[in-house]
């Protein structure tokens, strides 16, 4: 993928913008963000859906393969606090044959749900199935019902994209560790007590 000079290069680069966070993650990361691939784009996306897999997401029909996207993964407790989670993955192919691939994560937080309050007898529904807490309700649907201050954010996944990276040229992403390791050791202030 790159040639000793032109990973110390992308290293260096990569300082300038600054890190926010812990220095060694952003770095890694940032990297991860900035391959250009040399191979064939179903070897990366079979990449990204592996990688997806190792991380408990199924996949949604797509009539695009450089497309992959997952419905929502839910964890946490639906009487306490649930976080939702989706994943995109999508690939570009360049002008001059290379393959870059983005990821993104939609997430979602939702607090605890919540019984119905009781009404006055003035405005209390007509039917008994209209009547509040008289039947258990669906907890899971296709999308979280998210309350105003509960929005969906999406946001670019870095460490998604160094995974795949990582996945497809182990050998590579080992070699930017190193690199990081060296760089960190050399410019990080030693505390003394």
């Amino acid at each position: 993928m790159t040639t000793k000079h032109g990973l110390v290069a992308l290293v260096g680069a990569l300082l300038i913008t600054g890190c926010a966070g812990s220095p060694r993650k952003t770095l890694l990361e940032r990297t991860g963000s900035l391959v250009v691939y040399d191979l064939p784009a179903q070897q990366v996306m079979a990449a990204a859906e592996a990688e997806l897999d190792a991380r408990g997401y199924a996949l949604l029909p797509s009539t695009d393969p450089l497309f992959l996207h997952t419905p929502w993964k839910v964890s946490g407790n639906f009487d306490v606090w649930s976080a939702w989670s989706r994943r995109y993955v999508e690939g570009h192919k360049l002008p001059d044959g290379r393959f870059v691939v983005r990821a993104y994560e939609m997430a979602a937080n939702t607090p605890a749900r919540t019984q119905l309050l009781p009404v006055m007898a003035a405005s209390t529904p007509g039917t008994p199935d209209e009547q509040p807490n008289t039947s258990p309700t669906v907890l899971i649907a296709a999308d979280p019902v998210l309350g105003r201050s509960a929005r969906p954010a999406i946001r670019r996944d870095l460490a998604f994209e160094w995974a795949i990276m990582e996945r497809l040229n182990p050998e590579f992403a080992g070699r930017v560790k190193e690199q990081v390791d060296v760089y960190l050791a050399q410019n990080t202030p030693q505390h003394t007590r």
